[in-house]
């Protein structure tokens, strides 16, 4: 978006001197209220917002600040340009996204079947739908038939690969301009050519868009078309869990990825909208940027992910950072001088640190006695507690409990290992039944308190201000701690007004999840119903 800077601002209509900004892009200027509307109506709606583009040799295509943005502003609403399911997944909808539920069908379990093309739907309404439309056309003028039947509620279908592709080969005939923009972007297919997984599409997609299909596109195009898809899309997640897909939005996919972002994003409406949420100010100047991995992972695994599936060595300011600022969350103790350090609880333990974060096979050393581990070591000893950490049964606390204290001599507090553990235990402490906030001892309602506040001390971290992480947890927090805050009231170990105090605390933080969350997909209703009980428990003397 390339305007004119002039010394005396003019109106965009009328070019008469103006004082008035657009209040969303502060780029151009307007004489009236009348003229700004008219303004947004004329064009500028299209033009309005608060990035650009960016390219340079070092980064490549990237997002730019145009102006100031607050935090919490949303920057981007963006369609998917090309949606669909997941390479290998279980049976899902392909117009509406939903895992499927078998029905009764001549004596035996099977999905509801499109009538053309015999691929699993929701119905004859998924069955008509406009994203359904050109794929079911082409497959039934070849007579393909899909041959998916309903055998387990866990069997993974291999055949999903094909569609998210084949939408995008079909759109050079029926939306050209979507095809290119799709198209322009990083495929890394070089990087792939050669993989396993790669190997497999070329005997199964290539064969299917040639030879089942009919379509003219050569193999290399059709590999492009999925390496493309492998790069740049995102993860689309209904919060219940009944939806996965994969959708590439184009102008989100010229963000940066940085281990700490700037951003959150979620998706909105049927359409899977991708609303782009500023966590922190971001300034004029500065890069607007999204995490591509999970931000509690720690650097060794967070760099291999990103590639493996994203083909590219983060060297953002925290991989950089052997600690990861402070958090220690790829670390353990040294096993040379943490047996002293446990003998007094004043003594700091030595932690092993990367010697070079950036380098995957460089030794490891303690920080306080310079012994040192090769980096193999540290890939064994991550794996197999992730393995470990992956098989407890999760439908209660004791094994999450038993694991940090299995490893409470080895693991750092805020390792990523104890903190998946503790974001395990504060969602069943509370919410799981048998272990409701009304079940809990008042022990373990402080132990989900004291766990809340070691995720919150990460998030502060890790990934600052209002992202999804940290609303979560302040609305689990503030739950725990209304709570407690009643039961010292009721066994007379507070009085009422310091029970008042603490209630507004607990409100404080609830205020703040809100202000993170109400813009989430189901959080509505369960915000203003929070904030009305502990709003009434405050206005209430007997509490």
């Amino acid at each position: 978006m390339d305007y004119i800077k002039r010394e005396i601002p003019v109106c965009e209509v009328c070019q008469k001197p103006a004082s008035q900004t657009c209040g969303g892009c502060k780029l151009v200027y307007y004489c009236s209220r009348a003229h700004q509307k008219l303004g947004w109506k004329e064009g500028h709606k299209s033009k309005c917002c608060g990035y650009k583009i960016q390219y340079s040799e070092e980064l490549g295509r990237h997002m730019v600040a145009t102006r100031d943005i607050q935090q919490g502003e949303i920057i981007l609403r963006e369609k998917p340009a090309a949606i669909g399911p997941k390479i290998s997944c279980k049976p899902h909808c392909l117009s509406c996204g939903l895992k499927l539920e078998p029905i009764q069908k001549d004596d035996e379990l099977d999905f509801y079947k499109c009538s053309s093309c015999n691929w699993p739907m929701c119905g004859v309404d998924c069955e008509k739908a406009e994203v359904h439309r050109e794929e079911c056309k082409i497959m039934t003028k070849r007579n393909y038939k899909c041959k998916i039947k309903y055998e387990s509620s866990d069997k993974q279908e291999a055949a999903y690969c094909i569609i998210a592709p084949m939408r995008v080969l079909l759109m050079k005939q029926t939306n050209p301009r979507q095809f290119e923009s799709i198209m322009s972007l990083e495929s890394h297919l070089e990087d792939r050519i050669n993989t396993p997984l790669y190997l497999v599409l070329k005997a199964n997609l290539v064969t299917f868009i040639i030879q089942v299909l009919g379509l003219s596109f050569d193999e290399e195009t059709i590999l492009k078309v999925s390496s493309i898809f492998d790069t740049n899309s995102f993860d689309v997640r209904s919060p219940d869990g009944s939806k996965r897909l994969r959708a590439i939005y184009v102008t989100a996919s010229m963000m940066n990825h940085n281990c700490r972002p700037n951003t959150r994003h979620i998706y909105l409406g049927d359409d899977n909208t991708l609303t782009l949420i500023a966590t922190v100010p971001i300034l004029k100047g500065e890069m607007i940027t999204a995490t591509y991995t999970q931000s509690l992972y720690g650097t060794l695994d967070r760099r291999k992910l990103l590639k493996t599936h994203k083909c590219f060595n983060c060297e953002c300011d925290r991989c950089k950072d052997p600690t990861e600022f402070g958090t220690y969350l790829g670390n353990i103790y040294c096993s040379v001088c943490n047996s002293a350090s446990l003998e007094s609880s004043s003594e700091k333990r030595g932690m092993l640190v990367s010697t070079n974060p950036l380098d995957e096979t460089a030794p490891w050393h303690c920080e306080k006695c310079g012994y040192y581990i090769q980096s193999r070591q540290m890939f064994w000893g991550n794996n197999a507690l992730k393995q470990e950490l992956n098989t407890l049964n999760k439908s209660g606390p004791r094994c999450f409990e038993e694991f940090i204290d299995k490893y409470k001599a080895t693991l750092h507090p805020t390792n990523h290992l104890a903190i998946q553990a503790k974001l395990a235990l504060v969602q069943i402490y509370g919410n799981y039944e048998g272990y409701t906030l009304a079940d809990l001892p008042d022990h373990l309602i402080k132990r989900k308190i004291d766990l809340c506040h070691d995720l919150l001390d990460v998030a502060d971290k890790l990934e600052p201000g209002w992202s999804r992480f940290r609303g979560t947890i302040l609305l689990e927090l503030q739950s725990a701690m209304t709570m407690q805050t009643k039961r010292e009231f009721e066994d007379d170990i507070i009085t009422k007004s310091a029970a008042q105090d603490q209630l507004m605390e607990s409100m404080v933080l609830l205020q703040e999840a809100a202000n993170i969350l109400r813009i989430e997909p189901h959080m509505k209703t369960v915000l203003e119903t929070k904030v009305q009980e502990l709003s009434n428990l405050l206005d209430n003397t007997n509490l």
